[in-house]
């Protein structure tokens, strides 16, 4: 069942449920170049009730009492743009039937709030990549840019 995320109790449960089934060698494998997902960092940030109301939306599918899948956007009040983006932050499942409808419901609640724009990315390593992108533009998605990283 896909639930959106407010209360900061239920955001540890899913974090402890994603840190079990997402391995840092699945990360390092298929996230991002010299990154690892740093679940502490992100609950340190997003985990009150004011950002999960406001500015960190979340929305996660717990089966048997156990979270799988999660989607995660920000308001962006982006100064270089001058404009409120809905972005796409942290996206990943382990059940192939959920990824998807995480994705259409947090483009559900930006319609629904107003939202004009919204931008999502995917990771270079990701084997789904190809496929994403295909998703991307089928919805009205335009490619916009494209970042590099270095280690200094």
């Amino acid at each position: 069942m896909i639930k959106r995320i407010t209360n900061p109790k239920e955001a540890d449960a899913l974090a402890k449920d994603i840190r079990d089934i997402f391995s840092s060698e699945e990360d390092e494998s298929i996230g991002h170049y010299f990154l690892e997902h740093n679940v502490d960092s992100i609950l340190e940030v997003f985990n009150n009730k004011q950002s999960l109301y406001c500015s960190c939306f979340v929305w996660a599918n717990e089966e048997n009492s156990k979270f799988d899948s999660v989607v995660i956007f920000l308001r962006d009040n982006n100064p270089k743009f001058g404009r409120e983006i809905f972005t796409e932050y942290l996206w990943l499942s382990k059940n192939p039937k959920i990824g998807f409808k995480l994705l259409k419901t947090a483009i559900n609640f930006a319609r629904a709030n107003n939202f004009e724009y919204i931008s999502v990315s995917h990771t270079e390593k990701n084997p789904q990549k190809e496929k994403l992108a295909k998703l991307y533009n089928k919805l009205g998605f335009k490619k916009d840019c494209v970042s590099y990283i270095g280690k200094l």
